[in-house]
């Protein structure tokens, strides 16, 4: 790989798919920071990103972001993808709910990770009907899935009972149904359904829909206007499985992470709650899960980098490197799983945040 180096200043390098029309970008001023913070980057990396993409192995990747030190320092888009087109982001979904769970406490609304989540429905019809191997379960053990429900998407490749309960009539009574293994606490199952049940703890501790809760206090302060979430049912959104955004306002979401949970002068939630989130409590797919978010290692030239990974089907990525000052952004429509993202990261990825 070429080490040569060039001028970069305030440029935003706009890559599209072979074919895909050309068009201006204009840049995000949201991700763009002094010039003198990233006036070098390796030429030799960007362009064996672009040719990668570019090619039939990553045709199902639409999209493709690079912040560094605050800076755009690579963006593409292919299969008619663009900074201002949403797109599914799956499961990243469940690392902001953990976001707006984390902002309820910090303002008091929510004493605690330890209170039983059932104590939110009292008001509800579920809470005679709520099981008692269901009663332990807190709001840490939704947020770690040490939540002790026998529902594990993993193993349940053909997502049969995941779309048995989507299609439910009453979604958390369906849950409430699913047997247990084991006590809460014990062991992370990944388990999409029992996200649902934060929706309840936000708004019955807020007094707001989580709609209202999550614009007023995360997407508008970070000037992000293009998320939707998914429907789930009757007055219920998708909090783990289902929102459309654009690649630039969810790296914006990393961004401010990165800054400790600060933007601008606003502290939109703490830092005590960040380390929390990305503290491991457990382990999911062999590596460590703490409040719905992954910290997955990379390797690259035999030095170990560390990560706080936000992921979901079909190929959808934030990934914080802490070391590198870098994030990246990646959606796509692979949902055959044909695509090997891990390889793709560390080799050709992580050189462009070097």
């Amino acid at each position: 790989m070429s080490a040569h180096k060039f001028c970069f200043g305030l440029a935003i390098l706009v890559f599209t798919g072979c074919g895909e029309p050309k068009t201006k970008i204009v840049p995000d001023t949201r991700l763009s920071n002094s010039p003198a913070i990233n006036d070098t980057i390796d030429e030799g990396a960007i362009t064996d990103l672009s040719t990668r993409l570019g090619t039939r192995q990553y045709k199902q990747i639409d999209s493709v972001l690079v912040v560094k030190d605050g800076t755009t320092v690579f963006e593409y888009y292919q299969n008619g993808y663009g900074p201002t087109k949403a797109h599914d982001i799956a499961s990243i979904t469940k690392s902001i709910t953990s976001l707006l769970v984390g902002i309820a406490i910090d303002e008091g609304h929510i004493p605690s990770v330890d209170i039983a989540v059932v104590d939110f429905f009292k008001e509800t019809p579920y809470a005679t009907s709520w099981p008692e191997d269901k009663r332990a379960i807190t709001i840490e053990h939704l947020l770690t899935m040490q939540h002790g429900i026998d529902c594990d998407d993993y193993a349940d490749p053909n997502k049969e009972r995941f779309n048995r309960w989507l299609r439910s009539d009453d979604q958390i009574a369906s849950l409430l149904k699913m047997p247990t293994k084991g006590r809460p606490g014990e062991t992370s199952v990944y388990c999409t359904a029992s996200t649902q049940l934060l929706q309840q703890v936000i708004e019955q501790s807020t007094g707001q829909s989580i709609e209202r809760f999550a614009s007023t206090h995360l997407f508008e302060p970070l000037g992000i206007d293009s998320f939707k979430w998914e429907p789930a049912s009757k007055q219920r959104v998708a909090m783990g499985y289902g929102a459309d955004a654009c690649p630039r306002d969810i790296a914006v979401l990393g961004r401010m992470i990165e800054q400790e949970g600060k933007w601008g002068d606003d502290q939109i939630v703490s830092s005590n709650w960040l380390r929390e989130c990305f503290q491991p409590h457990g382990t999911l797919l062999g590596i460590d899960y703490g409040y719905l978010w992954y910290g997955e290692p990379y390797s690259v030239d035999d030095k170990k980098i560390e990560s706080h990974l936000a992921m979901g089907h079909g190929g959808q990525f934030l990934i914080l490197f802490p070391e590198l000052q870098s994030i990246v952004v990646i959606t796509a429509s692979d949902y055959d799983q044909q695509i090997d993202f891990y390889q793709l990261i560390q080799d050709f990825i992580i050189p462009v945040c070097k």
